[in-house]
């Protein structure tokens, strides 16, 4: 059966751990270049364009839900003959990673969730969340890409992002590639408002799980402290002079962490 979903895969080792790494809202699997350059060949790596992102975004899926997305993950690791693997996931990305933590729990050795949530813990605040993200995608599909484009990065969460080097050039480059359409629709589908709460289900969460956010950041920076607290296993990093997108700031600082974090003992 085919994978919906465009992916990358690097087996330096078929005795390696593999780490699936998880982008946010329009980014793609390319995203983790550098990180995963640095964790190095220790580890084989999976990277993937989930649902709506990506320059070629596959339209084989009903929706783009949470749910629908986390069962082509599980279908991508059937597929490559993966019964477990660690995760390194962003924003978006974290999100999913949760959900696929909390429901596919034997597939999942050890996750790296950055900047990211577990959901919105009330429905008024789901609906106005949903409302808002209905909003950008109305923008997504009637409005200039470019326009959104520097709209999004024009917000105060990526203030702290160097703009001025070819890294950031490079990133927006990936992002022109996306499709407005699908990304819209992946906005509805998938949204923070969108997504079921798993706030009442992070105690069930047997696995090492490292939260990681940029001390600039901090709205998710206490974010990253409260699911650290009702883990079992949940352990916290805060990166100095970082912002919300930690892997492009400091790619290198995190993956030490992440090397770290992934090779401890049991």
């Amino acid at each position: 059966m085919a994978i919906p979903l465009s992916f990358s895969y690097t087996c330096s080792d078929p005795a390696a751990t593999t780490v699936l790494y998880l982008h946010g809202f329009l980014g793609c699997g390319e995203d983790w270049s550098d990180v995963a350059l640095r964790i190095g060949s220790q580890f084989s790596h999976l990277t993937v364009d989930l649902p709506g992102h990506g320059p070629h975004p596959q339209d084989a899926a009903p929706d783009y839900s949470m749910a629908t997305s986390a069962q082509h993950l599980i279908r991508l690791l059937d597929h490559l003959r993966l019964d477990s693997c660690d995760v390194v996931a962003y924003s978006m990305g974290g999100r999913l990673a949760l959900y696929l933590a909390v429901h596919f729990p034997d597939r999942f050795r050890r996750l790296v969730v950055e900047s990211s949530s577990p959901g919105l813990k009330t429905v008024e605040e789901r609906t106005e969340r949903c409302r808002r993200d209905n909003q950008l995608a109305d923008s997504l599909e009637k409005q200039s890409f470019e326009l959104f484009l520097n709209m999004w990065y024009g917000q105060p969460l990526f203030a702290t992002m160097d703009r001025t080097g070819d890294r950031f050039a490079s990133l927006i480059g990936r992002r022109r590639r996306g499709k407005p359409l699908a990304l819209a629709r992946s906005l509805r589908d998938m949204g923070t408002g969108a997504q079921p709460s798993l706030w009442n289900r992070l105690t069930e969460l047997a696995m090492p799980i490292l939260f990681l956010a940029g001390e600039k950041d901090r709205k998710f920076s206490r974010l990253a402290a409260d699911m650290a607290h009702l883990c079992p296993q949940g352990e916290l990093a805060i990166l100095a002079e970082a912002g919300h997108n930690v892997h492009f700031e400091q790619p290198e600082r995190l993956a030490d962490e992440i090397r770290r974090f992934l090779t401890q003992q049991e």
